[in-house]
């Protein structure tokens, strides 16, 4: 009986295994070309410049001045102080005057001899005791001498400073007693009128081509938070900034704070009319570049094509391209850095 049990469990356990048989999976193996490149391409971007471009602006004054002494000397007295108000023509400061006054009174007595000598050669010279020369060269020293008196005379009129400008003494450089030479500036005056306010915003050489005189903008300020104030383009520079790269625009105020600083920044919002369209690709998309050069691939029938590129600047993680995508309506992306010209791709 336990022999005939084991036949049974034997016999059991053959027929399952056999019901069980492990099946076949006869469906094609996916078939792949190890030849090819997998890649990925994107549609090539024609994008319209926005007709707006926000910039930072300082604020200058435009009218800025530091009136000196035409002649060297002591300083005897100044009339105004730091902060104070001043307008055009106002009297600042004046020299001591012992010494100018004793060199228009010499140069005055040297006139006087001079103008004896000549007067008693020509008389001479007509009594035949004196030569023409002798006459001649008395009557040059006279005209120097009077040339002496006019210098003289004009530098004693200029040995005080008076204001060329209205505005506020912002520095007060040398004070009474103090030795100065010509042209040692005395104080610093700027303007702060209303007219006197200017922002000087610097652009890219791009930026700066497309902004036009008159121009609207809009200025905010840190100093007025919450304030939008108008202004127009009213300059350009003609000159490049030596460190920074950038071009200056001025930028005048059409309604203004009430109360400006020299140096306080704005964000400003200018408005062009110009808009330029340009052609944008993935950063991703340049296998090489070489300043305004760039090589990138594209597909056709099924391989790879080369493209030498024009850049004409970068957007980021963009680049503008002004040539070298005639008739290209897709750039390769992703795989791009492992292609060869002709070389067969799948795109994904």
């Amino acid at each position: 009986m336990k022999y005939v049990t084991i036949i049974i469990a034997v016999t059991a356990l053959c027929f399952l295994a056999c019901k069980n048989e492990t099946k076949v999976d006869n469906s094609p193996a996916e078939k792949t070309d190890i030849n090819s490149v997998y890649i990925k391409t994107v549609p090539i971007e024609n994008v319209v410049e926005s007709s707006q471009m926000n910039a930072l602006g300082i604020i200058y004054s435009e009218s800025e001045a530091k009136p000196s002494f035409k002649t060297g000397g002591i300083i005897a007295k100044t009339y105004v102080k730091e902060g104070d108000m001043v307008r055009q023509g106002q009297l600042l400061a004046t020299l001591l005057m012992d010494e100018i006054n004793a060199q228009v009174q010499q140069a005055e007595e040297g006139l006087i001899k001079t103008e004896r000598d000549m007067n008693r050669l020509k008389n001479l010279l007509a009594d035949s005791v004196a030569t023409l020369e002798q006459y001649q060269n008395t009557k040059t020293a006279y005209e120097v001498a009077k040339r002496n008196v006019e210098i003289a005379r004009f530098n004693k009129n200029y040995s005080e400073v008076r204001s060329p400008i209205s505005g506020k003494v912002i520095k007060h450089i040398m004070r009474t007693g103090e030795v100065v030479g010509p042209g040692t500036p005395i104080f610093a005056i700027m303007g702060v009128g209303d007219k006197d306010w200017i922002i000087k915003a610097g652009l890219t050489d791009r930026d700066w081509a497309r902004v036009n005189n008159d121009d609207k903008v809009e200025i905010q300020l840190d100093a007025y938070p919450g304030q939008t104030f108008e202004g127009t383009v009213e300059n350009k520079t003609s000159v490049g900034g030596n460190a920074s790269g950038t071009f200056d625009v001025e930028i005048r105020f059409i309604n203004q704070p009430k109360n400006l600083a020299a140096g306080l920044t704005t964000k400003l919002t200018i408005s062009t009319k110009s808009k330029d369209s340009y052609i944008v690709i993935p950063l991703e998309s340049l296998v090489r570049s070489n300043g305004s050069k760039g090589t990138a691939f594209t597909v056709e029938n099924g391989k790879a094509k080369k493209l030498e590129l024009t850049i004409a600047k970068l957007l980021g993680d963009k680049v503008s391209i002004s040539g070298g995508l005639e008739g290209v309506n897709e750039i390769v992306t992703t795989g791009a850095m492992y292609l060869e010209e002709g070389d067969k791709v799948i795109v994904q």
